[in-house]
């Protein structure tokens, strides 16, 4: 019997699972985030070899291919560097190395056609169509971008609450829960919350939560933020929709993400604004590191040192 490993590195976890090449799950560990852009390369280093020791830990023997899904592989340089990571770790032949929506789209898409869009602390839509051909809309990050993501609800709900403490927005409910997430008295406290130590963007993504809260009891600011961040993100599931022209026959739309799990009434909008008459849209029902674990599988079998299509 041979094994694989699939990786599904986010920007507050990491996923690895061990598997046999039936699929079956035999061994996994749970680590932090792992980004290039927020963490470092030693820091993304120093998470995979911990999550991969303990994913194989008293493994019936090695794995022998790897797939890895993190923000940012589909660029050639951080490619490069990711490739390098894991031959340092000791994984030299049958790597995969991609996007993490590509990891959601091949976990939630029988047909492999379609799109996955991920809402987690970041957001980026990734599709493939029956011709093979890839386009991807978002992903550039918390200063750039990652539009309805988890950090774009929670900064938007900070800046909210400010306008409203200065009087230059509408008053808001989400002023007390600012304070109770962020453990501080007064609103203007968030200041040294933000400023005073390492920006924390994955707890900045969390209060997307609050946010939910906050419009189920009927606060008008935090349902305009819920409100405009499903526009966004259907704008770049949208945007890969119409370039690989997939209307044209049946095909998937995968949603996937932490903060679609934290903020389900965002999820069920996003379906709702996506559903055709071609899209099947539903939310992934297995965690994205099995789309890693069935890249793995598949690259059993390709020649060493390539990696399978999705």
């Amino acid at each position: 019997m041979r094994y694989v490993l699939g990786i599904d590195a986010g920007g507050t976890k990491t996923r690895a699972l061990l598997a046999d090449e039936t699929g079956r799950v035999v061994g996994g560990a749970l680590g932090g985030g792992a980004n290039l852009r927020t963490h470092g390369e030693l820091e993304v280093e120093k998470v995979l070899h911990a999550v991969i020791e303990e994913a194989c830990a008293g493994a019936p023997a090695p794995p022998e291919a790897v797939a890895l899904g993190i923000a940012g592989a589909d660029r050639p340089p951080d490619e490069t560097v990711l490739r390098a990571i894991l031959r340092r770790i000791g994984f030299r032949s049958r790597v995969v190395v991609t996007n993490d929506a590509r990891l959601a789209f091949v976990a939630g898409s029988e047909l492999r056609v379609g799109l996955a869009l991920v809402c987690g602390t970041g957001s980026i839509a990734w599709g493939r169509n029956r011709a093979g051909e890839i386009a991807r809309s978002g992903g550039w990050g918390w200063h750039l971008g990652d539009e309805g993501s988890g950090f774009w609800i929670g900064e938007r709900a900070i800046r909210d609450v400010l306008r409203a403490a200065d009087g230059r927005g509408p008053s808001t409910r989400l002023d007390r829960a600012l304070s109770e997430h962020f453990e501080i008295d007064r609103p203007e406290q968030i200041l040294y919350a933000i400023y005073d130590r390492e920006f924390p963007r994955t707890r900045v993504a969390k209060f997307a939560a609050r946010v939910e809260e906050a419009a189920t009891t009927g606060d008008a600011v935090a349902k305009a933020i819920l409100s405009d961040a499903a526009i966004e993100l259907v704008r770049a599931a949208s945007s890969v929709r119409d370039r690989l022209r997939l209307e044209e026959a049946p095909y998937d739309v995968v949603l996937s993400g932490g903060t679609f799990a934290a903020v389900p009434s965002l999820e069920a909008d996003v379906a709702r604004r996506l559903e055709t008459p071609q899209a099947r849209v539903r939310g992934l029902a297995e965690e994205p590191a099995m789309g890693a674990v069935k890249l793995a599988i598949e690259a059993l079998d390709a020649p060493a040192a390539g990696a399978p299509a999705p």
